[in-house]
């Protein structure tokens, strides 16, 4: 087995449920900035395999956050439908 790298979160058990393990993987990333929510796609991270927590390096973070903020990185845009909770069960 090949030794890991510094700062490598690969097998590591999940801090959420403390029952999963850490798989380094690539996906979505829904990121707020301001006013707006920016999808980021093919994003490194280490995911559980149990519930699905997502680990960042805070280098990526930063990245997310420029390219968040860069209007000219936006590759394209979609219209996503925005509904509001309501329940009359709903304790206040």
């Amino acid at each position: 087995m090949k030794p890991k790298k510094a700062g490598d979160l690969t097998g590591e058990i999940c801090t959420r449920c403390c029952v999963g393990r850490l798989a380094a993987k690539r996906g979505r990333e829904y990121f707020r900035h301001k006013e707006e929510l920016v999808i980021i796609e093919n994003v490194p991270a280490w995911v559980c395999n149990k519930c699905g927590e997502r680990y960042h390096r805070s280098e990526v973070f930063k990245r997310m956050r420029e390219i968040a903020a860069a209007k000219s990185l936006i590759t394209k845009h979609v219209r996503v439908p925005v509904a509001r909770y309501q329940s009359s069960d709903e304790a206040a």
